[in-house]
């Protein structure tokens, strides 16, 4: 499996348990659990921007051929 597709799938998993997180919050109670979740709803939103951030970077990245020859008018 590609290093992109794993970040990819990871991006899922941080996704779904943010949604977690989220749907569970409308829910709780009490103020420390719901402080908990969201702490922990937090660091998946800030995961998932890091792991947007990698992913974007790596589908930009030029791959080694167009390194090597360049394209016209690029220089």
């Amino acid at each position: 499996m590609k290093e992109l597709d794993m970040l990819k799938d990871i991006l899922q998993f941080r996704i779904s348990s943010q949604i977690f997180y989220n749907q569970n919050l409308i829910h709780i109670r009490n103020p420390e659990v719901r402080q908990l979740f969201s702490e922990l709803r937090n660091d998946e939103m800030r995961a998932v921007e890091k792991l947007q951030q990698k992913i974007q970077k790596l589908e930009n990245t030029p791959y080694i051929v167009s390194k090597i020859f360049p394209i016209k008018g690029k220089q």
